[in-house]
């Protein structure tokens, strides 16, 4: 899938295994609702260290539980540095696919890692950015409801008393 007019192209690659991390909700720089009408949850880094790093920077399509709710919920996340705002740290922010009324910083967080959407890029402004997130929101949306991702929104790894073994 290609975005021509943003030079962007969308793999929507499965990962040949999905990556499993849990953790709490960390603040971050707090650009992803205020700045770009994306809120993300920020995986604290300690979920994530030495657990990733086979995986390329960029944009990744995958599910993610809140521990304060019972849906497993589609996501689009953000795995680097995000070259368009220069970030020293890595970071993995997740837009859960779901209008929240409220923040849950601190909470558990449990993200399946599924496929690879695209690589990070930097823009030339911040709406073709949005432009670029909405569209990997869409995609991400779209892939995750073909048949072959159904049985993960009820893997063992979402349920309370159970996780993977790359936790």
């Amino acid at each position: 899938m290609s975005d021509k007019k943003n030079g962007l192209i969308r793999t929507m690659k499965a990962l040949e295994s999905c990556v499993c991390l849990k953790g709490k909700v960390v603040k971050g720089f707090q650009r992803g609702s205020k700045l770009l009408g994306w809120p993300t949850a920020n995986l604290d880094p300690k979920a994530f260290e030495n657990k990733i790093d086979h995986l390329d920077q960029g944009v990744y399509f995958g599910l993610a539980k809140i521990a304060t709710h019972e849906k497993v919920f589609k996501t689009a996340l953000s795995v680097g540095w995000n070259p368009h705002f220069k970030n020293k740290e890595k970071t993995v922010e997740a837009y859960l696919v779901n209008e929240f009324k409220e923040d849950f910083y601190g909470v558990e967080m449990r993200l399946m890692i599924v496929g690879h959407v695209r690589p990070q890029i930097p823009f030339d402004g911040l709406e073709s950015l949005k432009k670029a997130i909405q569209g990997d929101v869409d995609a991400t949306v779209q892939v995750l409801e073909l048949q072959k991702y159904a049985k993960l929104y009820t893997d063992d790894f979402f349920s309370d008393s159970t996780a993977k073994s790359q936790l």
